[in-house]
């Protein structure tokens, strides 16, 4: 359904003028500000094409890549293949799996996925750029969280006059669940929760900042009342305070990888079940995780080769609200696009290994304080995944972050 508020096309114009003509270093804001300001459900639908704002301002991102041939000093690296790679794999099952009639809505997506990855990858080079776009969010954070603070405190969503998101703000076991411009309040907390470690890397010489930031992020996470978002920032806050351990970070991995091999092994139930005791909020929907990733297990027969576009089918009434993007993969693209997906993972925590061990990092606090909080940013994502499935603005700051 189409559906454009006039206030969202002019917004979206500038910051496309202001992503075409500004510096590169800058010209990563309109990004940012895009996705926390204007809720995706702002659209048109052009000869059945699917263009989000966000989308729109993809496009322009990619005329000033062209224009200005940003793309020409930036060397392909195996992250990229593999993000490439996990695009093929899900477009391809899908196509088998569904005809023809999914490739407008794959394309989009597509479109969506290397379009965000490329322009961080064109516009993020050195250490000052990470540090601007850390600073970036970090400043939106305050403003957004004002606008969060309203609706908390007035039950009305101020980026209602959009449309695509409710005026009137979810209760919830008698908690409010403020999403702003988001889909959905799960969104809104667990974007400005993985936004927490890029904010962190601002430690050492932006010390106010950062605590502004951190400051802004917390308060929407607790505004969104939602166990997922919390869990989030428990995982962000304990991967940074293991940084004086980082030179162990195999023996950490290594160490989680058998504490869930033995639970698994000792509990009556499989390990997964543990996702049915998690409530931080008193309302939490822990046990329907449980019961999707259970049926999702059980069925392997079932979706590992095409993956599985009835789910319902299986008998599992959770199934209709698929609140976990490694099933989401495994139903999109099998086996091979779930594995792809985990490549890329797998790749980003590498990467970050590597750089730790490269001598001019490894003789630089700062530079290892950043590239240590990049990679909790992607543990954040790992863990969160299990709870959500992104959609709307969170592959902003997944792709990003990536």
């Amino acid at each position: 359904e189409q559906l454009v508020h006039p206030l969202a096309v002019v917004a979206i114009l500038l910051l496309a003028l202001f992503a075409l003509f500004s510096s590169r270093r800058r010209a990563i804001v309109p990004l940012f500000v895009a996705a926390t300001t204007i809720p995706t459900s702002q659209r048109l639908i052009i000869a059945g094409a699917d263009f989000t704002m966000l989308r729109i301002l993809i496009i322009a991102y990619f005329v000033r890549v062209m224009i200005r041939g940003e793309f020409r000093s930036i060397g392909w690296n195996r992250l990229d293949t593999a993000i490439l790679f996990w695009n093929i794999c899900g477009t391809t099952i899908m196509l088998l799996a569904h005809g023809s009639e999914i490739l407008v809505f794959r394309l989009g997506w597509t479109v969506d996925t290397l379009g965000i990855y490329f322009i961080g990858r064109f516009l993020i080079r050195n250490w000052s750029d990470v540090k601007f776009a850390a600073s970036t969010v970090a400043v939106l954070s305050v403003p957004i969280a004002i606008m969060f603070a309203v609706e908390w405190t007035t039950a009305r969503n101020m980026f209602s006059v959009f449309g695509g998101v409710p005026a009137e703000t979810v209760v919830r076991g008698g908690r409010l669940r403020c999403q702003g411009a988001f889909a959905h309040p799960i969104l809104a907390g667990t974007f400005w929760a993985a936004a927490l470690p890029l904010i962190w890397t601002l430690r050492k010489d932006r010390t106010f900042l950062m605590r502004l930031g951190t400051l802004g992020c917390l308060f929407i996470v607790a505004a969104c009342s939602s166990s997922t978002p919390v869990l989030s920032v428990l995982v962000a806050a304990t991967g940074v305070a293991l940084f004086p351990w980082r030179r162990h970070r195999t023996k950490m991995w290594v160490g989680l990888l058998t504490l869930v091999l033995s639970l698994h092994v000792v509990m009556e139930a499989p390990v997964w079940a543990l996702m049915a005791r998690v409530d931080l909020t008193g309302g939490s929907t822990g046990w329907h995780r449980y019961r999707i990733f259970d049926a999702f297990m059980n069925h392997f027969s079932e979706w590992y080769l095409l993956g599985e576009p009835d789910p319902m089918s299986w008998g599992v009434w959770e199934m209709r609200d698929l609140t976990n993007m490694y099933i989401a993969e495994g139903l999109n693209g099998g086996l091979l696009g779930l594995t792809a997906f985990l490549i890329v993972l797998i790749l980003a925590f590498g990467n970050v290994g590597r750089a730790l061990n490269v001598k001019a990092i490894a003789r630089s606090f700062t530079r290892q304080w950043i590239c240590w909080c990049v990679g909790v940013a992607i543990l954040v994502h790992a863990f969160t995944l299990l709870g959500v499935a992104y959609f709307g603005q969170m592959p902003v700051i997944l792709y990003l972050e990536l």
